[in-house]
């Protein structure tokens, strides 16, 4: 007599030091997996058929979906309810970096989105730094150009547009890098950014074309 080791799941061989089953990827705990008596020399089928693992549905191979916990059959791919691919199960989790929610805000501080760079976000600390240094460096400009000229003049819908789009870039990066180093989420995403973004061009083009255009050509 032979022992051979079996999957619970589907029943393929395994290897003796495998941790996963290589045709239904159920896990192979060492309690979980009993050696099947074969005959010598024979084809013949294990005496006790595969048992269920732990975890499955109804008795068939499942796999836990990482981001919701749901119970999902091997077939299904991806999750139905979060849309969580099934390789996501192999993947190393990303490690952020772990920083005071103090220390992210007093980055932020400096220049908005520092904050989120301390915090690992790189994408939305990008956004942040981007937007902010478009909209602050525009308002430093049309100030720059009336400069000894007796006021804003037609500029003056500009400039209070672009001064309160720096303002709201600079205090929600502020407050939102707090929370994202509490482990919170944001309180503005960084897509709502993007079309504030657009928002704001739209804006800009609508005042320049009534506003900045005609005391121009008036001159």
């Amino acid at each position: 007599m032979s022992a051979e080791r079996r999957c619970p799941s589907c029943g393929a061989l395994v290897a003796d030091a495998a941790e996963w089953c290589g045709q239904c990827y159920a896990p192979l705990a060492p309690d979980a997996v009993q050696p099947a008596a074969v005959p010598s020399g024979g084809l013949g089928e294990p005496t006790a058929g595969p048992a269920p693992i732990a975890g499955a549905r109804g008795g068939t191979p499942a796999w836990t979906c990482p981001v919701c916990e749901r119970a999902n059959p091997l077939e299904v791919d991806p999750c139905p309810v979060c849309g969580t691919p099934f390789g996501r199960l192999f993947e190393e989790p990303v490690r952020r970096p772990r920083v005071p929610p103090r220390t992210a805000a007093a980055w932020s501080l400096l220049f908005p989105g520092l904050g989120h760079w301390r915090a690992g976000r790189g994408l939305d600390a990008l956004a942040r730094i981007v937007l902010f240094g478009w909209v602050f460096g525009t308002l430093v400009l049309l100030l720059a150009s009336r400069v000894g000229r007796g006021g804003l003049g037609a500029t003056a819908g500009l400039v209070l547009l672009y001064g309160a789009g720096s303002a709201f870039v600079y205090a929600e990066s502020l407050v939102d890098a707090r929370r994202v180093a509490a482990g919170e989420p944001p309180l503005v995403s960084s897509r709502v950014l993007v079309w504030g973004s657009v928002a704001l061009v739209i804006a800009s083009m609508v005042i320049g074309s009534v506003v900045v255009l005609p005391a121009v050509r008036g001159r």
